[in-house]
This record gives C-alpha cells, sequence and structure tokens, in this order.
C-alpha cells in the first residue's frame, strides 16, 4: 500500500509526514494537487492525504481567491470517480464542510455539541454589524466564513460606557487594498474598523459571540485538540494578552499539563472535541476549544479538517503523524 501526502509544494508539514511513514516502514510519498488530479485514475492501494496549499500571498482579496480555487478543487477531487483501493485519509467533501464555519456550526449543533454563538451570517455593512453588537452589549468575532486560520478575523468590541470602539486583527490597510500581517494590531479609529470589517463582509463573513475565556498565569488560552478517530493524540494550550491566540502571531504554546483543570473538565473536553470530529465525518481533525472563564465549560470555536500541524509534537515526538500512519495501515491494510 502507498501512502500519499498532497499540497501545492512541500513543507514541514509533508516533511515529517513522510518522516514518520518512514520510521514505520511505510511507503511514504508527496505529489502536487495538479499531479493528483492528473493521476488520480491510475492510483491503486493508495491512501491519499490531503494538506492546506501554501500561500505566501498576504493581499486580503488575493488570498481569498487563492482559497476559493482550493475549495473549487476539493469539489473536484470529491466528484472524480477513484478507482477501488483508493481512499482519502479524510474525504475532500469533509474538508470542505469544516472550511465553512455556518455549516460546521448546523453540525455541530444537529450532534448536540456547545460552540461559540453565531451571531449572523449574514452581515454585509459594519453599521449592521454595530447595530447588533450594540444590542448584545458584548463583542463579536468577525470572521471570513470559508477558511480557517487568523487571516481576516477580527475581535471587535464597543464600550457603551465611553462611547468607544476598538479591534484586534491581523488586517491594515496598504494602499489601495487591505493585506493580512503576521503581528495583531490594536485599532480604535470607528471608520479605519468598519473598512477593514466590510472588507471581510465582501467576501461572506460570520460574527461569533466574543467568549471570556478562561487564563493561564495571566493571559487568556484556548485548546487546539488534535484528535484521530476514538483518541485524543495532543492538546496545545494557545496563550495571548489578548484576544486571538494563533500561535503563527508569536503566541505562546504551553504544555496540556500546566492547566490546573479537573478531571471531570478534562473528559468532557476530550468527548466533546472527538464527538465534534465525528460529527463533520473527519478521521481526524484539529479542534479549537476555549473554556468559559469560571465555568469549566468547554465550548468549541472551530473544527479544522487539516488541523493536525502542531510544532510542540512535531520536533519532539511526532506522535500525531505517527499515530495516522498506524490508523491508516489499521484500517486500509490490517493491523500492523
Amino acid at each position: 500500500m502507498k501512502i500519499c501526502v498532497v499540497s501545492n509544494s512541500t513543507s514541514k508539514r509533508t516533511d515529517y509526514f513522510i518522516k514518520a511513514g518512514r520510521s514505520l516502514g511505510a511507503d511514504t510519498c508527496f505529489v502536487t494537487y495538479d499531479e493528483l488530479m492528473a493521476t488520480l485514475p491510475e492510483y491503486r492501494d493508495t491512501v491519499v492525504k490531503l494538506e492546506p496549499p501554501v500561500f505566501q500571498e498576504t493581499d486580503f482579496r488575493k488570498y481569498n481567491s487563492l482559497c476559493r480555487d482550493y475549495r473549487k478543487m476539493l469539489r473536484r477531487l470529491a466528484a472524480v470517480d477513484r478507482p477501488e483501493g483508493v481512499h482519502f485519509l479524510n474525504e475532500p467533501s469533509a474538508i470542505l464542510c469544516a472550511l465553512d464555519k455556518v455549516r460546521t456550526q448546523q453540525k455541530l449543533a444537529g450532534a448536540g455539541l456547545k460552540t461559540t454563538p453565531l451571531l449572523s451570517a449574514a452581515l454585509r455593512t459594519f453599521d449592521e454589524l454595530a447595530e447588533l453588537l450594540y444590542r448584545q452589549k458584548r463583542g463579536g468575532f468577525l470572521k471570513p466564513r470559508y477558511g480557517s486560520g487568523a487571516g481576516g478575523v477580527m475581535a471587535v468590541r464597543y464600550n457603551h460606557r465611553r462611547d468607544e470602539w476598538v479591534a484586534y486583527t491581523t488586517m491594515r490597510w496598504a494602499g489601495d487594498h487591505a493585506c493580512n500581517e503576521k503581528r495583531i494590531c490594536r485599532l480604535t479609529n470607528r471608520k479605519e474598523i468598519a473598512v477593514l470589517a466590510e472588507e471581510v463582509m465582501r467576501c461572506g463573513a460570520v460574527l461569533e459571540e466574543w467568549m471570556v475565556k478562561e487564563k493561564l498565569e495571566g493571559e487568556n488560552y484556548d485548546l487546539r485538540v488534535v484528535c484521530r478517530e476514538d483518541e485524543v493524540d495532543y492538546v496545545v494550550v494557545r496563550c495571548s494578552k489578548g484576544a486571538i491566540t494563533n500561535l503563527h502571531l508569536n503566541n505562546k504554546a504551553r504544555l496540556f499539563g500546566e492547566l490546573s483543570l479537573a478531571p471531570s473538565v478534562r473528559e468532557e473536553l476530550f468527548c466533546r472535541s472527538i464527538a465534534a470530529t465525528r460529527a463533520l465525518g473527519l478521521r481526524y481533525a484539529g479542534i479549537d476549544v476555549l473554556i468559559a472563564r469560571n465555568t469549566d465549560t468547554p465550548y468549541i470555536i472551530e473544527v479544522n479538517g487539516q488541523g493536525d500541524h502542531i510544532y510542540q509534537d512535531m520536533f519532539t515526538e511526532n506522535k500525531i503523524y505517527t499515530n495516522q500512519i498506524r490508523t491508516i495501515e489499521s484500517l486500509f491494510n490490517g493491523n500492523r
């Protein structure tokens, strides 16, 4: 049996997955999406793992266009007639579902799972957002409906007492276009916030409630829980002094063992993460979860059908990818 990992170019993701496969004696290789589309009908006895493409584009509209093209590619792969004996580790259709925050919320709600509340999926203007937050009297996270990661995300809050707006985002206006940066900016000018927010809305956006996260040593944190079938392979704690915790934005990765969570909370966290993976029809996923402050209650923020890329594990045990190889061989090639 052959195992192929696919992206538009090699990366640490693909390199360490192949390294894990070869450490177990598995026939593991890299192919591009173009190569996969051209040769898939010729495949035999093969398992395919789809990784996200690597983009360097910072222009927000151009980046969204590239992401839209990738979703089209996934739809093509979902529709193609594949030979008998050819399997996807995560089906393209399941990855597509996870890339759509509205569909993901619907699936999770259908499974009875608690999620960060969705306030709107139909905002078109900043005035609409402002009116909603006035009524809500809480902040909100404005996010592109499609995709994952911090690109285009804006944490927006209105202070009624001071009549002041504040937003935290990786976006800024550069000449004639909005761009993403690998750092978080704090904005307080209403007009500047509005222009960037409406740029996000043009590509389709959702607004989620800004829930107050639990703290670890004075910093807000949430969790990336990497699930595989009925197991949790890894949990990384993502800490930030602000609202956005993505690790590529110079936030801190802490060890799960540093949290003083009660055993019952840990069990609930694991069970909900595994249930979320199942609800979307995924064999593995990275589940973003927050613990609401002073409640011990886990809420699912997002499900990432390709969210298993954890440096904390990769550069030490590399067990996430090693366990995936074992799962592939167990499911499709008998037990190792």
